[in-house]
């Protein structure tokens, strides 16, 4: 029966002409190039041949062979033994060219786990310290981060620890990069934010701060002024327990300290939090206004009239918060798309009197003045009209007031403060 599968799968795959390449090449394992095949020559002169090769499931670099060096001198195979009276195992190889230009494997490095998720290379720390940063996998969906440095002659394992997220980047203002690594712990539950940097060709903690126990999945992190000229981090994630909310953590530092208000101030975490859905998109945060100031984003109401439908086809509109003293507060109540590229910062006299409806399909944002159940709204105030154009790959905006003597009608000038395009905030 199997065979019989097989052989009727090769059948429609050749008749339908998917571009999958050829039988061979879906029945066999990638061929090695010519480096590569020196790389495991070496390899097996050294091992024997008993191993099969591990591919990185994730990132850059997809193959069992990482070369890398100025020169390309260098190597790392990942690999994997297994046999009769031979314990499993995960290890990486590392590999040098001699004088005479012929592959030579040096040094081998265990990996504690059951898979490689990714390798990558950074440069951090004040000596700029070339390292690989490696992923596995240890089971029930546990990942490890190992940090190797001295790569170039005698790679060393600086680091090794179960981790959710890690990234080398520049942080709060800093003129060198350093290792961001998080940890969340469910079972704590607990969440910190470690950050490491090299000094003496050692790898040093410099600084740890406490996270919200209450991420999930780690969707990316920004930087810029929380304060003026005081640099944060905001770590955005997706709440573990529900994939349509999210947060934001965000660091700054005081001192030889850092500060994460959404840890000092447990109030804030709920004036964070965003929901998202059908016709609610998702907003991180930003400098929304162009005036050089990160706002924090939530979005947990609804417009007016909405509160008989379900989450998923609820509207909610952007409230844009700011830091003030350990607590934030609010400064525009908004409608935004990133699908659309902009958002409508809804004047102060419209709260509580305006609702909003989308129409994706007719490419429509239509604010009436607010009545509940939202289907029975029908007294047009604002109504947005966007346009593909397709020959600057951007929109194009129209707006409809049919009452101009409306009370609730925008002047000219509201309207140009109120209407944003997002991928013009801050160069205009």
């Amino acid at each position: 029966m199997k065979r019989f599968v097989l052989i009727a799968l090769i059948l429609m795959l050749t008749a339908s002409g998917c571009a999958f390449g050829a039988v061979e090449d879906m029945l066999s394992p990638p061929r090695l190039t010519d480096e590569q095949q020196a790389i495991y020559s070496a390899l097996v002169d050294s091992k024997g041949t008993a191993f099969n090769l591990k591919y990185p499931r994730t990132g850059e670099h997809r193959s069992a062979f990482v070369i890398y060096g100025e020169n390309e001198d260098a190597a790392v195979v990942f690999y994997e033994t297994s046999g009769i009276n031979i314990e499993r195992a995960l290890l990486m190889n590392f590999l040098y060219k001699d004088s005479d230009g012929s592959w030579e494997s040096l040094y081998e490095i265990p990996i504690r786990g059951i898979d490689i998720e990714s390798v990558s290379f950074a440069t951090f720390g004040e000596e700029a310290e070339d390292s690989i940063l490696l992923s596995y996998s240890v089971g029930q969906g546990e990942k490890k981060c190992m940090v190797i440095s001295n790569i170039a002659s005698k790679p060393v394992s600086q680091f090794d620890d179960i981790y959710t997220f890690m990234q080398a980047d520049y942080f709060f203002g800093k003129d060198y990069k350093e290792l961001l690594v998080i940890k969340n712990d469910r079972s704590a539950p607990s969440a910190t934010a470690t950050f490491f940097t090299y000094r003496g060709g050692q790898l040093f903690r410099s600084a740890l701060c406490e996270l919200d126990p209450s991420a999930g999945e780690y969707t990316g992190i920004s930087h810029g002024n929380i304060f003026e000229n005081t640099t944060a981090l905001f770590i955005n994630h997706r709440k573990h327990d529900n994939a349509d909310n999210y947060g934001t953590d965000f660091i700054y530092s005081v001192g030889n300290r850092l500060v994460n208000p959404i840890d000092t101030n447990p109030d804030n975490a709920a004036r964070i939090l965003r929901r998202t859905g059908n016709v609610t998109e998702l907003a991180n945060p930003m400098d929304i206004d162009g005036e050089g100031i990160i706002l924090l984003p939530s979005s947990t109401g609804e417009f007016p009239g909405y509160a008989h439908l379900p989450p998923q086809e609820t509207l909610r509109p952007v409230i844009w918060r700011t830091l003030m003293g350990n607590s934030l507060v609010d400064v525009y109540h908004s409608y935004y798309t990133e699908r659309w590229d902009f958002v409508f910062l809804l004047p102060g006299r419209w709260l509580n009197m305006i609702t909003a409806t989308v129409n994706i399909e007719a490419g429509t944002v239509s604010f009436y003045r607010a009545v509940t159940p939202i289907e029975e709204a029908d007294e047009l105030i604002l109504q947005i009209v966007i346009t593909q154009n397709n020959a600057e790959n951007g929109f194009e905006y129209s707006f409809d007031s049919p009452n101009p003597d409306d009370s609730l009608t925008l002047t000219d000038e509201e309207l140009e403060n109120a209407f944003r395009i997002l991928s013009r905030i801050g160069t205009e």
